[in-house]
């Protein structure tokens, strides 16, 4: 479920058409795909160190929304591989409505407690026998390489497809993912995850003595009646592309 990224590719700021079908597809069948070497690694390593240090002068709590610069550096928010692949899986009218920080600490001690895969948005139409197509994407960035020792997230392909009558629970889901395949998600620092976000997941316990910390950035179609959209600050949209304005739907 991962494409590496070629040279080319990356001068051109564009995916080929193969790389692109194939990350559409592996969207679409499996709920998930990773793209290596997608995202610049000085911007990566610079919101890694922002963060770190938030840590150490506790401002973690506000960190975490990632209403600041580095963490909502336009070049994460409207980076041209994971818009690419988003715009062709959900066409070109999509919204941010999400961006912060997910950071799983350190667990040495093994006392965390055991969390319960969950999906971050359920079907639109639950009551239907039929999967409809993706309406909401989430984009994980993370700061560090993610790794078995620090927690990568597990992810159970194809449950994204999985219809449920009445929608599943955390409860529910807990106990049937003990019956389906699931793997986490190794992936380097510079690369990223696309997510259906119907998508079982869950995060898995850091045995490392380093912070697990990852951009989680949310893409949602453009329906006629929804109103939500993510509020940003007017010194962050000053410093925007018009690619990352037009996320808000406000350029």
């Amino acid at each position: 479920m991962r494409i590496q990224l070629t040279d080319a590719e990356q001068a051109n700021g564009r995916m080929c058409d193969v790389h692109l079908n194939l990350a559409v597809r592996l969207l679409r069948e499996v709920g998930a795909v990773i793209l290596e070497e997608a995202v610049p690694l000085e911007i990566v390593k610079e919101a890694r160190i922002a963060y770190i240090d938030a840590i150490r002068r506790g401002l973690t709590r506000k960190a975490r929304h990632a209403m600041e610069m580095p963490f909502f550096h336009h070049q994460f928010i409207t980076n041209p591989f994971s818009l690419q692949v988003i715009e062709a899986a959900m066409g070109k009218k999509v919204a941010l409505f999400r961006c912060g920080i997910h950071d799983v600490p350190p667990d040495i001690d093994g006392n965390q407690v055991d969390r319960a895969p969950h999906r971050d948005g359920n079907h639109l139409f639950p009551e239907l026998p039929c999967v409809l197509p993706v309406s909401g994407i989430y984009v994980n960035i993370p700061f560090v390489d993610f790794l078995e020792e620090n927690g990568a997230t597990k992810i159970w392909p194809g449950s994204h497809l999985i219809m449920d009558s009445p929608p599943s629970d955390v409860r529910y889901l807990g106990e049937r993912s003990k019956h389906l395949p699931a793997q986490q998600a190794l992936m380097p620092m510079g690369a990223l995850i696309l997510r259906d976000m119907r998508l079982w997941h869950v995060g898995m316990p850091n045995r490392t003595d380093t912070h697990r910390p990852m951009l989680d950035i949310g893409y949602t179609r453009v329906f006629p009646h929804a109103s939500e959209r993510l509020r940003v600050p007017q010194e962050i949209k000053k410093q925007w592309s018009k690619e990352a304005k037009k996320l808000l739907r406000t350029a």
